[in-house]
């Protein structure tokens, strides 16, 4: 409906709605977009999130685990938040779309856990 939903922690500072921004692991610099409180399946507009605030960015292309920082932060300065330890999985199983039409929107989705 939005585009991408993107979940995040901010655990520094502050990110304001139209601030530039670093996707560190990419390089690529962008505007801060829509920033929401998601209540269940509700989105509540906010124009900041400050440290400890658990938010979504709407219409972000990032990978799960991706770290970004403030945008006027000089490159040698970057960090990167550690990888999330995944475990190997004990089952498995495949999963088929009902309408080969969504194929590419799932490989996408499946896609930004990688």
């Amino acid at each position: 409906k939005f585009g991408q939903l993107t979940y995040m922690r901010i655990y520094q500072g502050c990110f304001r709605r139209g601030n530039s921004m670093i996707n560190v692991r990419t390089g690529n610099k962008s505007r801060v977009p829509r920033l929401v409180l998601m209540h269940s399946n509700e989105t509540e507009e906010i124009t900041e999130a400050n440290a400890g605030d658990i938010v979504a960015m709407i219409g972000v292309d990032c990978a799960s685990g991706d770290t970004f920082m403030d945008g006027s932060v000089a490159p040698a300065k970057l960090l990167t938040m550690e990888s999330m330890y995944i475990p190997e999985p004990v089952i498995s199983m495949t999963i088929k779309n009902l309408n080969s039409k969504d194929d590419k929107r799932f490989g996408d989705a499946l896609n930004c856990f990688q």
